[in-house]
């Protein structure tokens, strides 16, 4: 979209939000509430959930004309949105924002304004009714009982790995992380939980419970057998009540194999009738970039858009299993994270790193304070400021690289060498 449009769409905000849905359903209202024109999935957690959306979506959009949305984006901001095959055009942002910007102007002036991530979600869901899609698989942007996304009323509910993270606005215990996620859990629907830490389970299976809604776990209801890991993805047989699948994956890490077979949980008990080889096609042509994805082979550049000690794990227990190389690590992060414990589980994989600036300075740490105050867990480590300079810099030891620590790093590092961003194989 052009400066002007997107200038006046990421400035949208409110003052003193009640935290409530009641302003984005004001607005869907005024809209038509095209979140009724399609059914949908719906996807919250801290770790994964994006992937399995993807995976969702991918399954889904071999049969049926299929929405996604995502957030955040990593490159351009109309990665976030995506029908059938299509990314939203230009065209149709700026058109909206142009015949929206009266109602958003005159609702500012009494505070009942939609917010950036409000305009973005009905636009998503406007987009999917004038696209004619049949059914969306939609993520949550934060937490899930008071996020914008929830005006929907899914086939099915999915709960991914939940972690700590955004403590300030969910909570400070998984106890009350997993109530928020859970909020999207509605009457009667049934819901697929990834996660097996007991007080996450003890909490989405008492809200599944009051609410009526069936609970299918991964745990409980599928089994994985034969599995094959390596730096080219994932091979292994997968078993559920319903079926016994075949799966090839290209996407990186133990940790995807939850996700899909919690994918193919979601699916299976949507009432979406799909079928066995639309399921293994859709989870072959999946792709989900930055999650462990190799831009670069030579050398071998990896980016993951980890951010939080989850995440972390998550790398390391992978890259332990797949390769016996250790990476030099390219790392920046934001203000809000937790660089002690994310750095504490990468220096398990790796000797070297070098700490920059992700593509947003004002929220970034400060990699000379990252260099200064960890740099001492590992071997070697700099500091090296512009991103461009520090990639550069890293290339040129033609060492096997981890770029990971912040989305914005990340895309920024795809940008640079042209990694496409679509979350399905090129044709």
């Amino acid at each position: 979209m052009d400066a002007n449009h997107e200038e006046f769409l990421y400035r949208l905000k409110r003052e003193g939000i009640k935290l409530d849905l009641s302003v984005t359903e004001e607005f869907a209202d005024l809209l038509g509430n095209p979140q009724n024109s399609f059914q949908s999935i719906h996807v919250a957690g801290t770790n994964g959930k994006g992937s399995i959306s993807a995976y969702i979506y991918n399954i889904l959009r071999q049969k049926y004309k299929t929405g996604l949305y995502t957030s955040p984006h990593l490159i351009n901001f109309n990665e976030r949105i995506v029908a059938g095959k299509e990314v939203i055009p230009d065209s149709y942002i700026e058109n909206f924002l142009d015949n929206q910007r009266g109602r958003i102007e005159e609702l500012s002036k009494i505070n009942r304004n939609p917010t950036f991530f409000e305009v973005t979600t009905l636009m998503a869901f406007n987009y999917f009714r004038d696209t004619a899609c049949r059914y969306a698989s939609v993520e949550v942007g934060l937490g899930g009982r008071l996020d914008s996304t929830n005006i929907i009323s899914p086939l099915i509910s999915v709960i991914a790995q939940i972690g700590f993270e955004h403590a300030d606005k969910l909570g400070g215990s998984l106890t009350a992380i997993a109530y928020e996620k859970g909020g999207i859990i509605k009457n009667g629907i049934p819901v697929v939980l990834s996660d097996n830490k007991p007080e996450v389970v003890k909490t989405i299976k008492s809200i599944s419970q009051r609410r009526n809604s069936r609970l299918f776990t991964v745990d409980g209801d599928t089994r994985t057998m034969d599995l094959e890991m390596s730096i080219e993805g994932n091979s292994f047989t997968l078993e559920t009540s319903v079926n016994t699948y075949k799966i090839k994956s290209s996407m990186i890490g133990q940790f995807q194999v939850r996700n899909i077979a919690t994918a193919v949980l979601a699916v299976e008990n949507s009432g979406i009738k799909v079928g066995k080889r639309n399921i293994e096609k859709g989870i072959l042509e999946t792709r989900w970039p930055a999650r462990m994805e190799i831009i670069r082979k030579d050398p071998m550049v990896m980016v993951d858009s980890a951010h939080n000690p989850p995440a972390a794990v998550a790398i390391t227990s992978t890259l332990r299993k797949i390769t016996d190389r250790k990476p030099l690590v390219l790392v920046g992060m934001l203000s809000d994270k937790d660089p002690f414990s994310f750095l504490s589980e990468l220096r398990k994989i790796s000797e070297n790193i070098v700490f920059t600036t992700p593509d947003e300075p004002l929220r970034s740490i400060d990699p000379d304070k990252l260099h200064r105050l960890y740099g001492n867990m590992f071997v070697n480590s700099r500091s090296i400021r512009d991103p461009y300079q520090a990639y550069d810099y890293c290339l040129g030891k033609g060492e096997f690289m981890l770029v990971t620590g912040s989305m914005y790093l990340v895309g920024l590092i795809k940008k640079i060498e042209r990694s496409p961003v679509i979350p399905y194989a090129p044709d």
